[in-house]
């Protein structure tokens, strides 16, 4: 970059601070000011990275008045505070997913566009290199038409997970195991296979904690091509069990684990081993904060430079959209009279 960005960024938690470590690593970005409405985090990321803090999200975009801004607080915040920003003209990098509610993702989309701004959503499994290999296979026909796209997700959270934020699993600023913990494999089968056309079936329940959302979730889907799959994703299960996407046409087929490629043929032929790079992304099975951030770092690094090179992020709006639809279909067919944020 040949000129300084500023930078913000609102949600001093976790994945906040998580950010900000990769932010400060950075050439050519400035951090000017984080947001939080709670004060003891707010002054807390303010003293460790020594900018001045604001509890108000709107004053802080005002008088910081940072170029793109980094959304890390809860997933029913995202849009909202995107589109603020992008009618000021600031860049939006924002973390999974881009909301939990479709018509807001919707109007962030169409706020960034008008405001002539770029908007990404953290996928960071799509910067895989072994991954991206195998979409490439597939969206190239080599693995001949898909017949099945199936992931799972058997993961664990204790109680204390859940209580340590008044927002998890709640309806209104969360949702459940798809929205939180399952919406990077979400992201990852719309991704590889294609947008779903219609979830032919699908049960959520409550099973073992106390929270308004899912922690336990099954669907079956049907993807535009034609193709069928399958959508398994838990809280429940401990020990942690697996993160896995499948999928194979009539000429080929691959498995990932998290973002590394387990299993991959095209033809009849193996071809794991021609892969240089399978991809070494983890996700946090029992452990939220055992993920990788390379992954992070790569699409971070990406977004500043659609920035300055006036091109789309790799994981623009639209791309990131297809997920929030999938997550939209599964609770629709679930809660047929109701919608997210609505329960």
């Amino acid at each position: 970059m040949t000129e300084t960005l500023r930078v913000g960024l609102v949600g001093c938690g976790g994945m906040g601070n998580e950010h900000l470590r990769i932010i400060a690593g950075l050439p050519g970005v400035e951090l000017v000011g984080v947001c939080d409405h709670r004060e003891t985090r707010a002054q807390r990321m303010s003293a460790q990275h020594h900018v001045p803090c604001w509890l108000d999200y709107t004053q802080f975009l005002d008088e910081a008045r940072p170029q793109a801004v980094h959304i890390c607080s809860p997933s029913g915040l995202h849009a909202l505070q995107g589109i603020a920003a992008a009618e000021r003209g600031i860049h939006v990098l924002s973390e999974k997913p881009l909301d939990i509610d479709l018509e807001k993702v919707d109007r962030l989309i169409a706020a960034c566009d008008a405001h002539h701004v770029k908007l990404t959503c953290i996928f960071q499994r799509r910067m895989s290199k072994g991954a991206q290999i195998v979409q490439q296979a597939i969206a190239d026909g080599k693995m001949g038409r898909i017949l099945s796209c199936s992931v799972s997700v058997k993961w664990w959270r204790s109680q204390v997970y859940y209580d340590k934020d008044d927002w998890r699993g709640t309806w209104a600023l969360d949702g459940g195991a798809l929205t939180n913990q399952g919406i990077h494999s979400l992201d990852q089968m719309v991704w590889m296979a294609g947008p779903v056309a219609e979830v032919e079936y699908a049960h959520l329940a409550t099973a073992s904690h106390r929270i308004e959302a899912e922690d336990f979730a099954l669907a079956v889907v049907r993807f535009k091509s034609g193709a069928r799959g399958t959508v398994e994703v838990t809280t429940c299960c401990q020990p942690d069990l697996a993160t896995r996407l499948e999928i194979y046409g009539t000429n080929g087929a691959a498995a990932l684990e998290d973002a590394r490629v387990t299993r991959f043929g095209l033809d009849g032929k193996d071809l794991l081993d021609t892969l240089e790079d399978r991809g070494s992304l983890h996700g946090g099975g029992s452990d939220p904060w055992a993920i990788s951030l390379s992954g992070h770092n790569a699409q971070i690094r990406d977004f500043y430079a659609a920035i300055t090179e006036d091109r789309p992020p790799l994981v623009d709006g639209r791309e990131a959209r297809h997920s929030v639809d999938l997550l939209t279909k599964i609770y629709a067919k679930a809660f047929p009279h109701q919608k997210l944020g609505d329960h």
